[in-house]
């Protein structure tokens, strides 16, 4: 089903549905966090706080993105403030994002979180279903 409000959806095939354009939307998004700010400086800690308003406000801002919550888990033991040229960079193995899409009458659920168990940083689709 084309979403009406989506004057691009003439773009996409009409065989796609709801749902896959939902989870190709949350592809988007999560690719976007990990590449687009992999490798910002973080030189305090109070600054991942307004890193994560900003990756939020950058995932909400794309279309169909209605949520996301970002948490940024750095050891604030990582900092030392006594020293000019020490800086973290930001990581996706510090990423912990969650973001919700809706398209038409399907919903995704998206996350991206470093898992140990496979000692990799892995963006997933958590739920999807109709609205």
């Amino acid at each position: 089903m084309r979403n009406v409000k989506d004057k691009a959806s003439k773009y996409f095939t009409p065989k796609l549905t709801d749902r896959e354009r939902a989870a190709f939307e949350a592809g988007v998004a999560l690719g976007m966090v990990m590449h687009q700010f992999r490798g910002i400086p973080i030189r305090y800690v109070n600054e991942i706080e307004h890193l994560k308003k900003v990756i939020e406000y950058a995932i909400t801002t794309q279309p169909f993105k209605r949520k996301a919550k970002v948490d940024i888990k750095i050891d604030p033991g990582s900092f030392n403030l006594n020293d000019p040229y020490s800086y973290v960079t930001l990581d996706p193995k510090y990423l912990d994002v969650e973001l919700i899409v809706e398209y038409g009458k399907a919903f995704v659920k998206a996350k991206i979180r470093y898992i140990n168990e496979i000692d990799y940083t892995l963006a997933y689709i958590e739920d999807i279903g109709e609205k």
